[in-house]
């Protein structure tokens, strides 16, 4: 499995999108309600301010840094990794056992090389897509990749939901390969 890493690039196709989906709607009701020039740029004024401003913000990447994590943003999409000290061979059954102490993940495709994982429609988005990578590290010690991205490739800001996504794999993780290496030893 492979993922397409989160850039300033991919947040950037989303603000285009955005703008255009915004012309077009522009454009259809100029077209039905036959306004005029003052109505024209005071629409426009109100997409710059609501659209276009935010979106600019959402392009500038953010980093968090958990206890054993990373997390890095562009608008409503993240990616990140976890490094644990277990075997990539035990991960698939850590992440299984992560996901299915919370609600919001749901496990939709899980084998040795990665999986993927859905969450939910929200009162404020239309889902996510959660895309992971297990990686080994070294004998006793591997790696999760994982991104997030909204269902709705318009979906701008939601950097709080994506990085809440990730963020909740991974310590749901650390604390199963926690658990894991404890009964261990």
């Amino acid at each position: 499995m492979d993922l397409n890493p989160v850039t300033r690039t991919s947040a950037a196709a989303a603000l285009i999108l955005n703008v255009l989906y915004c012309l077009l709607v522009l454009a259809l009701l100029l077209w039905v309600f036959h306004w005029g020039r003052v109505s024209i740029m005071v629409v426009a004024l109100l997409l710059l301010a609501v659209i276009i401003i935010p979106g600019f913000f959402a392009l500038r990447p953010q980093t968090e840094r958990g206890e054993d994590y990373i997390i890095t943003s562009c608008g409503a999409r993240s990616q990140g990794q976890l490094t644990v000290p277990v075997p990539v061979s035990e991960l698939p059954r850590l992440v299984e056992r992560a996901c299915a102490q919370h609600a919001k993940p749901g496990l939709r495709e899980l084998d040795a090389q990665g999986g993927r994982i859905s969450v939910g429609i929200t009162f404020s988005s239309w889902g996510a897509r959660v895309r992971f990578v297990l990686r080994p590290v070294s004998e006793t010690a591997s790696q999760i990749v994982a991104t997030s991205r909204p269902r709705m490739p318009l979906e701008l800001l939601g950097r709080a939901r994506s990085e809440g996504n990730l963020s909740l794999l991974f310590r749901g993780v650390a604390r199963e390969a926690e658990r894991t290496h404890t009964s261990v030893t």
